[in-house]
């Protein structure tokens, strides 16, 4: 156990250390307590632009602790931790910054301003040489440079178009408010009421009609809703003034979203419509194969046809095809485990005599292409009742908060680091999609929709939504085609908030499960701070 110390905090929690972080608000602000993991162990937190990084301090066997920082830099030992946090107040020993402030234990602060009666201190300032305070300096002119860049903009925009009354609010915040909103941020406080007063104002009527028009809205989307029974289900959800204007216009949008899309599926159903595409077709494939047949070695060719459920065997591309097998008769595909382009097809003669044809592929993607295309026409034409086998697609993209290429349906044809397909079987179309993007800045339905688009284009499938769930710009789709729509149930979605004191949803996870009948599947797309810290 360490002797007192001003950044030493004992055993609280992760969460409780970020938040006094987050209340401190100072690059290079730091505090230590004890690992939550590992007996006689610390962790080492400390704060910078906004995020908290926090670095093991580990004993070795003689009790010497040194602290896990980048890779590149000299591991140093320490008798003490104020040894070590003396070290650290240097630059470039391998943390995201040097340690500079201390963060004190809440309850030292309370005490020190209980026993005196004079003002609380105002905390360190950073003097330099010739004597001017260089933060408070720095604070008035990144203050003063955000109200001239505001108002300069301001001057070349036409506000006649507004309203007296808006013209003075917009004019009033970026001339006074927005500069006490600056000060709120660097005494800890983001909320902005500066800039939550100038919405109140501009969105007051707004505000009224939003509360008139929801409950109509939610009693029409209760009519809409097909999983409920007449008379059964939860009452309408009647917005609370108290929440936010962006909540409420946010609750409000997916309302009419959802309203829409209910009575688009709704009415598509009654008619009959599919979205004016035509079932999904897969053309006919070639394999160019060998067959050994008493040490001799024939070329031959296998022409896969999925919709009519044969697989035809030829000695040559234009040869007959008076020699198939129809799709009930195959009876195993036999992969060699030594020879990865050799395959063993069994099969049943019209006189219930068993075949076994055994042929060698160019490669080991072609003889995974053919069975996988084999996979796809039994099902297609099984007399089960469910699926033997599904394949899901999963993408993940950090789009950089760009709006993506007009032409991504390449992505959905990408054969990924997983168990790789052949070209002849990228024209299959998975049963589920899953795509997770990070600083994503599209709307939920302006990237559902261009998803859907591209899915339809490339399969002339309609695929259904099975979920979407986003937090701040982190989102993840889930797709499926429409035969599935039955198959899929208890369907959740959720999210977990990583950013500065686990409240902010710049950085975390979003997560989307649900049953394929008997079998539970689970994703999470996650956008983290660098480091393993957050992931459980």
């Amino acid at each position: 156990m360490p002797s007192h110390q001003p950044w030493y905090h004992d055993n609280i929690t992760r969460s409780k250390a970020e938040d006094l972080l987050s209340k401190a608000a100072r690059d290079g602000s730091f505090l230590i307590r004890d690992s939550e993991s590992i007996q006689g162990a610390y962790a080492l937190c400390v704060l910078y632009q906004n995020c908290v990084y926090t670095y093991r301090i580990l004993p070795n066997e003689d009790k010497k602790l040194s602290v896990q920082a980048s890779e590149g830099v000299p591991i140093r030992f320490f008798t003490m931790l104020p040894e070590l946090v003396e070290a650290y107040h240097s630059p470039n020993m391998g943390l995201v910054t040097h340690l500079q402030y201390p963060v004190q234990r809440e309850e030292e602060v309370e005490e020190e301003q209980e026993s005196n009666n004079h003002p609380p201190q105002l905390p360190p300032r950073n003097f330099t040489a010739d004597g001017k305070e260089s933060e408070s300096k720095t604070s008035e002119q990144a203050t003063k440079s955000l109200l001239d860049t505001y108002l300069t903009r301001l001057q070349h925009i036409d506000l006649s178009t507004l309203s007296e009354e808006h013209q003075m609010a917009v004019q009033e915040y970026f001339t006074s408010s927005i500069c006490l909103d600056a000060d709120q941020v660097q005494n800890g406080n983001p909320n902005l009421p500066g800039l939550k007063k100038l919405i109140l104002a501009v969105c007051k009527n707004l505000n009224s009609e939003i509360s008139r028009i929801l409950p109509a809205l939610e009693v029409f989307h209760r009519a809409l809703d097909q999983q409920l029974s007449p008379g059964i289900g939860p009452k309408p959800i009647l917005a609370d003034s108290g929440q936010s204007m962006s909540s409420r216009l946010e609750q409000l949008t997916k309302l009419l979203y959802s309203i829409e899309d209910k009575a688009k599926s709704s009415v598509f159903e009654a008619v009959g419509y599919d979205g004016g595409h035509r079932k999904s077709l897969i053309p006919v494939v070639l394999f160019e194969v060998k067959q050994e047949s008493l040490g001799i070695s024939t070329k031959m060719v296998l022409k896969v046809d999925v919709e009519s459920g044969k697989i035809y065997f030829k000695k040559s591309k234009d040869g007959p095809e008076d020699k198939y097998f129809v799709h009930n008769k195959i009876l195993q595909l036999v992969k060699s485990q030594k020879m990865h382009t050799k395959l063993v097809i069994v099969v049943e003669t019209e006189k219930e005599k068993i075949l076994r044809k055994e042929f060698v592929f160019d490669d080991r993607k072609k003889r995974e292409g053919f069975c996988q295309l084999l996979q796809l026409m039994k099902n297609k034409h099984s007399e089960k009742p469910e699926p033997d086998m599904i394949t899901v697609f999963v993408g993940t993209w950090n789009m950089g908060n760009a709006s993506p290429p007009g032409d991504i349906n390449s992505w959905f044809h990408c054969k990924g680091l997983g168990k790789t397909r052949d070209d002849t079987a990228n024209h299959i179309p998975h049963d589920v999609y899953v795509i997770g993007t990070q600083e994503d800045p599209l709307g939920e339905r302006e990237w559902s929709d261009i998803v859907k688009n591209v899915l339809r284009k490339i399969t002339n499938i309609s695929f259904k939504q099975v979920a979407i769930h986003t937090l701040w710009n982190i989102r993840i789709i889930v797709l499926a085609k429409p035969e599935h729509e039955n198959r899929i149930s208890h369907v959740f979605s959720d999210s977990v908030k990583t950013g500065i004191a686990n409240t902010l949803g710049n950085k975390g996870a979003v997560g989307v499960s649900f049953m394929f009948n008997g079998t539970s599947f689970g994703f999470v797309n996650s956008h983290l701070t660098s480091g393993s810290e957050k992931k459980l």
